[in-house]
């Protein structure tokens, strides 16, 4: 480390050579104190504090502060060693550097999990807050300034204040979103972080950081924060484009047609739309194929003609279901069209309004819906949906609007992943109920979530 440390004079490369240098402390944690030492040696006692060499070598130490969190016994010499550099040399280029280090170790910088974004490593060689943009809905972006130390917590607090959101039990939160999923990002998580794991993990992927409603306890449509109201409402609409939301299919294409009349207005036939931005369109499963007599015999013997025969049946399949799907699609947008236009002249509110009087009328209204499946047999089926609300925990058949089981939080003993994609709920006086869900995290977080909620509201109603 050392003589790798040497090589940093003459480098002219510094953000790369501290990128690479940082990387290496996330293998070999033991040398994180001795590159402290090192840096605040070079650092002290110079006759001309402003001289590049100086300065650059604090550029380094800053980086390290950000990223990595000193032994005790080093921490105390590093608070001495900014102090002394802030009383002695106000004024100075030198001292900037030192005022910066102190505020960081002020805000109680926390440990990296990943190594800081390069982008996020030349605006701390410089000062600077690193800006990033938080997506919302109706393509609305929100530009926040990122420091090593800000907190999804502050982060999220800060936009409510921004736009003006005064909500006392409604939760908010921001989430990763790749693609068309969204993981929700706890309060304690650096977003600094998170903007690092996007550039090292993710690259070339459709990434961002996305701002919405992650729990609903109250609601109330006739006297809700018309900024909230709009959070409810796209909500309610990404809960039926992802088709959580139990209803035939005529009342999802007429809700379909209501989003719709409130994002373009008026049908006109060159207002393009994709259905499934709007509509979940589904392809009926197809029955397995199955050779003559129900087995492989008619497939002859296991050789390369029978893989052949079994690739080809496989891609036919595929090719069966790619057109069955864009002829669902065709089907789909030709009824959603039509109930359009009988929505001629209707306003963009009084669209919402009655989209969100429908939806409100489900009991799971507001509650975090997820696949499941079921590993046992206490139900009739296996393929399941677990909602989650601020009150309890239901069970519904997929697709249907009355619940097969309710779980109060007050019965509920326990919770939590025994295994990656197995979740377990024990519920007091039954046997546990276990479902296999890529999900299980989510619902650990918005359970826990409604829980502290529901802690809180007893608390200050004592």
């Amino acid at each position: 480390m050392y003589k790798q440390f040497l090589l940093y004079d003459g480098t002219p490369t510094p953000v790369e050579f501290i990128e690479g240098v940082l990387g290496q402390l996330f293998e070999t944690p033991h040398l994180i104190d001795e590159l402290y030492c090192q840096l605040i040696k070079q650092t002290s006692y110079v006759k001309d504090v402003d001289n590049p060499r100086n300065l650059r070598y604090w550029m380094f130490l800053l980086c390290l502060i950000a990223t990595f969190t000193p032994s005790r016994k080093v921490l105390r010499y590093l608070k001495f060693h900014i102090q002394r550099s802030t009383q002695r040399f106000s004024g100075t280029e030198m001292y900037k550097s030192a005022v910066y280090a102190e505020g960081l170790l002020g805000a109680g910088v926390k440990q990296r999990e990943f190594i800081p974004a390069r982008e996020e490593l030349k605006k701390i060689m410089f000062l600077r807050d690193m800006p990033a943009v938080v997506q919302c809905y109706g393509g609305w972006n929100c530009k926040i300034m990122v420091t090593p130390t800000l907190t999804a917590r502050v982060a999220v607090a800060r936009l409510l204040s921004g736009m003006g959101i005064k909500s006392k039990y409604n939760k908010y939160a921001l989430f990763e979103k790749h693609v068309d999923t969204y993981k929700v990002i706890e309060d304690h998580v650096l977003i600094a972080d998170v903007l690092a794991k996007f550039e090292r993990k993710h690259v070339g992927e459709e990434c961002c950081i996305f701002f919405k409603l992650f729990a609903v306890v109250e609601f109330n449509i006739s006297s809700c924060d018309p900024l909230e109201l709009v959070f409810l409402y796209e909500l309610s609409c990404e809960q039926i484009r992802r088709g959580m939301f139990p209803s035939d299919k005529v009342s999802l294409s007429e809700l379909a047609a209501l989003r719709l009349q409130y994002l373009h207005g008026d049908y006109s036939p060159s207002k393009e739309y994709k259905v499934s931005d709007v509509f979940k369109v589904t392809v009926p499963k197809q029955q397995e194929r199955r050779p003559s007599g129900g087995t492989l015999r008619g497939l002859g013997t296991l050789g390369k003609g029978t893989i052949r025969k079994l690739k080809d049946l496989y891609q036919d399949t595929e090719r069966e279901d790619e057109q069955l799907l864009v002829e669902q699609e065709e089907k789909a947008k030709a009824t959603i069209d039509d109930i359009w236009k009988s929505k001629n002249g209707l306003s963009k509110g009084a669209a919402q309004q009655e989209l969100l009087k429908v939806v409100t009328r489900w009991l799971a209204f507001g509650y975090g819906i997820f696949n499941v499946e079921l590993i046992d047999t206490r139900f009739r089926e296996k393929e399941l949906w677990l909602a989650v609300g601020h009150n309890d925990v239901a069970i519904y058949s997929r697709g249907k609007s009355i619940p097969l089981e309710v779980y109060t939080y007050d019965s509920i003993v326990g919770f939590g992943a025994t295994e990656e994609n197995v979740f377990k709920i024990t519920i007091e006086g039954q046997s546990p109920l276990e479902m296999t869900t890529p999900d299980f995290l989510e619902i650990s977080r918005l359970m826990k979530t409604y829980i502290s909620i529901m802690v809180r509201r007893k608390q200050n109603n004592r």
